[in-house]
C-alpha cells in the first residue's frame, strides 16, 4: 500500500507541475488521455510500476555497433505549404537525432566533467522508412494538407497513421495547443498509455536545425522521443528518498526539484538524496551531493542540453525488451517488413502530385505562371494541359501560359517517374476577366437577390473544404436574399473566404466610397474574425488592401451568442463605409477594378452581408451626359424584343449604341448618329440573338455606360 501511495504522489508531482514555461507537453497528454479515460490512469500507474522495478535492474550494455533499428514515418501536417518542411530539413532532424543518441553530438564538450564519464551511447539508429504497410515503395514521408496543422492536438493523428507496431509514428505539424498555459513546441505519447497514438507531435520549426528551423537545435525532437522511449524527465518523481524512485528513476540522473525554470544555472542543486539508492546490479555513481544535470535532455535545459546518462540507456533497452509495440518495432523482422534493414536497396516510390496555389486570375492577354508542389519519389516527367491557354501544354516544372479569351479554364497535371504517375484535375481553376469593365461602378449594387447573376458574376474561393461563402435566401437586411457565411461551423483560426466581384468601371464616378450591410454577433469577448475589402486593377492576379475590419467595427452591438447567429431585423445589421480616402487612387480612377470581400475566421459567429456597393455621383458635370435612368432597358430578361431609352441632358454630335456579347464581340449595332437634348427610343429584336447574357452599351460624344441585358 505504501508503494502505490508513494508512486501515485510521484504522479500528482509530475502532472500537478505542469507550468508556463513548459514546452514539453507529454506530461499534460497523459493527464488528458486520463480524463478521457478514467480506468487508463490505473492501468498506466500499475505498468509502469512494474516497468520501474525491472528498469532498476537492467545493466548497462557497453557502446558497440548499433543494436537497434527504429523506422520512422514522418505525416508532416501543413496549410497549403504553412507547416510544410522539406525533404532536406526532415534529413537533418534526423542527423541531430542519432548524434544525440549516439553520443556523436560535437556539444558533449560541454558537459562538466563530473558528467562526462556518464554520457552514453545508445545503439540505436532512426531511420526512414523505405516499405509502407503494405510493401510498397514509400521515401517515410506522407504530406497531408488540413487546417488541423493550427493548435494541433491528437486528432491530426487520425488524419495519417501507419501501424504503430511498426514505424514509429512522427506528425509534424505548424504549432500545438494541447490547453498549456504556455507554448507547447512538442510532445509523446508513452508506450505503457496505449498504442492507438503512440508516436510524438512536433512543431516544424522544431525539427533539425536548418530552413524551417534555423533558430532550433532539435533537441525538442530528441527530448520527444526520450518520451517514447519511457525516459522521464529529470524532475518528474522529485528529490524523495532513493535516487531509483525519484527524479527520472535513474541513479546517474542526479534527481531535480522541478524544471527549473528552463535555466542552465551549472549552480543549481536541487535535491540532496543524489547519493541515497542504487542497487546492486545498478549502483549508484554518486557518493557525495552533485548539482542538477542541467545538461541532460529530459530536462529542461535551454542551450546546455548535450547527454543521455548510462542509466537512461539501460533504461531504454530493458523497455524495449518488456514493451511489446517497443519490442516489435525494433525487431529484425521489422526491418526488414520497413525496408531498414542493412544492405537493403530500397525501390523508387512514384510521385505524388500537390499544387497549394488557389485560383488564378488575369486579363485577356495575360500570362499565369503556374507552381506545382509534387513529391514523393524523384519526378522525371511533367505533363500539363491548360485549355484555352497557349501553349495548350507544357513538359517544364513551372509553365507561362497566356490566355487570350475570357472565361473560366481548367487546369491538369500529370507527375511521373520509373514507378508510376499521379495526376490531378483543378476545375474552373482560371478566371480570365471579360475585356474591359462588365458594369459601371455608377449605381453599381450587388443585392444577391438573383441566384443566376450572382453565380455569373461573382467567384468564390474555398481556401480549405469547409464552411465558405454563398449565396443564402432565408435572411437578409432588404429583399430576400445576402450573402453569408456560417463561421460558427468553421474549426481552425485565420481560415480565410473570399468573393469577388465582377469588373467594375470607378471612373465612372466621382471620389466613390464603397459600403455593404453586415450582421454579426460575437460568440465571446475575444472573438477575432476579420471582414476584408481588397481590390485588383490587374483582374485579380494582385490585391490591394482597402480595410481591414474587427468586430469592434462591423458587430452590431457588445452582446455575444454561442449558439448560430441569424439576423432577425435590420436593427441586427449595421451600414459599413470604406470612405473615398481609404480608397487608392488608382482604384478610384480605375476603368477595369474588382473587389475581394475576404472573410477570416477567428472563431466567432456567422457573418451576413448584404447589397455591395458604389456610392457616389457619375462622373463630374462635364462628363455626366447621361443618369441611370436616362438609359433604360424593358423588359430585362426579353424574350422578344427589348425597348431602349435614351434621354441625353445636352445634345450629343456623336452617339452609339450596340451590343455586346460576353467575349465583348459587338453583335449588333442599334444606333449611329446625332442626339438632339430629347428622348429616344429604340426596339431591339432579341430574336436575332441566341439566349444568353450581352451587354448594352450608350456611346455619348465618347462618353460610355453599359447595361447588362439577359436573353432567354
Amino acid at each position: 500500500m505504501k508503494k502505490l501511495l508513494f508512486f501515485t504522489l510521484i504522479m500528482s508531482v509530475m502532472l500537478s507541475g505542469y507550468s508556463q514555461g513548459d514546452w514539453c507537453g507529454t506530461q499534460l497528454n497523459l493527464e488528458n488521455l486520463f480524463k478521457n479515460d478514467p480506468e487508463l490512469r490505473a492501468k498506466y500507474e500499475s505498468k509502469l510500476s512494474a516497468f520501474n522495478k525491472i528498469a532498476a535492474q537492467q545493466r548497462t550494455l557497453k557502446s558497440g555497433q548499433i543494436l537497434y533499428r527504429i523506422p520512422l514515418v514522418i505525416h508532416n501536417i501543413h496549410y497549403n505549404g504553412d507547416g510544410l518542411i522539406s525533404k532536406t530539413q526532415i534529413d537533418d532532424g534526423i542527423r541531430v537525432l542519432n548524434e544525440d543518441f549516439n553520443k556523436r553530438n560535437a556539444d558533449t564538450t560541454s558537459v562538466r566533467n563530473i558528467f562526462k564519464p556518464h554520457i552514453a551511447d545508445f545503439q540505436m539508429e532512426f531511420v526512414l522508412a523505405t516499405k509502407d504497410p503494405v510493401g510498397n515503395p514509400t521515401n517515410g514521408i506522407k504530406r497531408i494538407n488540413s487546417h488541423l496543422t493550427y493548435g494541433a492536438n491528437n486528432s491530426v493523428k487520425s488524419l495519417s497513421r501507419w501501424d504503430p507496431f511498426s514505424y514509429l509514428n512522427v506528425w509534424i505539424v505548424k504549432n500545438i495547443d494541447i490547453g498549456s498555459p504556455g507554448t507547447t513546441l512538442g510532445y509523446a505519447q508513452m508506450p505503457a498509455s496505449g498504442s492507438t497514438g503512440f508516436g510524438l507531435v512536433v512543431r516544424a520549426d522544431e525539427w533539425g536545425s536548418i530552413e524551417v528551423a534555423q533558430s532550433a537545435d532539435g533537441r525538442t525532437v530528441t527530448h520527444e522521443i526520450g518520451h517514447c522511449f519511457t525516459l522521464e524527465h529529470t524532475f518528474s518523481g522529485g528529490c524523495g528518498s532513493w535516487c531509483h524512485a525519484s527524479g527520472d528513476f535513474v541513479c546517474d540522473t542526479p534527481p531535480q526539484f522541478d524544471d527549473n525554470n528552463n535555466s542552465c544555472n551549472f549552480n543549481l542543486n536541487t535535491c540532496s538524496n543524489d547519493a541515497s539508492g542504487g542497487i546492486a546490479s545498478r549502483p549508484n555513481p554518486y557518493t557525495t551531493n552533485v548539482p542538477d544535470q542541467l545538461e541532460n535532455y529530459m530536462g529542461y535545459g535551454d542551450v546546455c542540453l548535450a547527454m543521455f546518462t548510462n542509466g537512461q540507456k539501460a533504461r531504454v533497452h530493458a523497455a524495449i525488451s518488456n514493451e511489446l509495440i517497443l519490442d516489435s518495432i525494433t525487431s529484425t523482422y521489422n526491418e526488414i517488413q520497413t525496408g531498414i534493414n542493412v544492405g537493403h536497396v530500397a525501390a523508387m516510390p512514384k510521385p505524388i502530385v500537390e499544387i497549394f496555389d488557389f485560383d488564378k486570375f488575369a486579363c485577356p492577354g495575360g500570362s499565369i505562371t503556374f507552381n506545382e508542389n509534387s513529391y514523393g519519389g524523384p519526378l522525371t516527367t511533367y505533363q500539363w494541359t491548360f485549355p484555352g491557354g497557349s501553349p495548350s501544354s507544357s513538359t517544364s516544372a513551372n509553365p507561362t501560359i497566356t490566355y487570350a479569351n475570357p472565361g473560366n479554364y481548367d487546369v491538369k497535371l500529370k507527375v511521373s517517374n520509373a514507378a508510376g504517375s499521379d495526376s490531378v484535375l483543378l476545375t474552373n481553376y482560371v478566371h480570365i476577366n471579360t475585356v474591359g469593365a462588365k458594369y459601371s461602378a455608377f449605381n453599381y449594387n450587388e443585392s444577391f437577390e438573383d441566384p443566376v447573376k450572382f453565380n455569373g458574376d461573382w467567384v468564390i474561393i474555398d481556401e480549405y473544404f469547409a464552411p465558405t461563402l454563398e449565396r443564402s435566401s432565408f435572411t437578409s437586411f432588404s429583399g430576400s436574399a445576402c450573402l453569408w457565411i456560417n463561421n460558427n461551423a468553421s474549426v481552425f483560426k485565420t481560415s480565410k473566404d473570399q468573393a469577388i466581384s465582377p469588373s467594375l468601371k470607378m471612373s465612372d464616378v466621382i471620389n466613390p466610397s464603397v459600403s455593404m450591410e453586415i450582421a454579426y454577433r460575437r460568440r465571446n469577448s475575444s472573438n477575432t474574425d476579420k471582414v476584408n475589402v481588397k481590390a485588383s486593377l490587374d483582374c485579380g492576379k494582385t490585391w490591394i488592401s482597402l480595410i481591414t475590419m474587427t468586430p469592434a467595427f462591423f458587430a452590431f452591438d457588445n452582446a455575444t451568442s454561442s449558439g448560430n447567429f441569424v439576423p432577425a431585423s435590420q436593427a441586427q445589421w449595421k451600414t459599413v463605409t470604406i470612405p473615398a480616402q481609404f480608397i487608392n487612387s488608382a482604384v478610384k480612377t480605375g476603368d477595369n477594378v474588382k473587389f475581394m470581400i475576404e472573410v477570416e475566421y477567428g472563431g466567432g459567429n456567422n457573418i451576413w452581408i448584404d447589397n455591395f456597393r458604389i456610392n457616389g455621383q457619375a462622373s463630374g458635370i462635364e462628363n455626366r451626359v447621361a443618369l441611370e435612368n436616362d438609359f433604360i432597358l424593358y423588359p430585362n430578361p426579353a424574350s422578344d424584343i427589348v425597348n431602349i431609352t435614351v434621354n441625353p441632358i445636352s445634345p450629343v454630335k456623336n452617339a452609339k449604341i450596340y451590343v455586346q456579347n460576353v467575349v465583348g464581340k459587338t453583335v449588333k449595332e442599334v444606333f449611329n448618329g446625332s442626339m438632339s437634348k430629347n428622348e429616344f427610343k429604340f426596339v431591339l429584336n432579341t430574336n436575332e440573338l441566341s439566349s444568353g447574357i450581352y451587354f448594352v452599351t450608350t456611346v455619348l460624344d465618347g462618353k460610355r455606360m453599359s447595361k447588362k441585358l439577359i436573353v432567354r
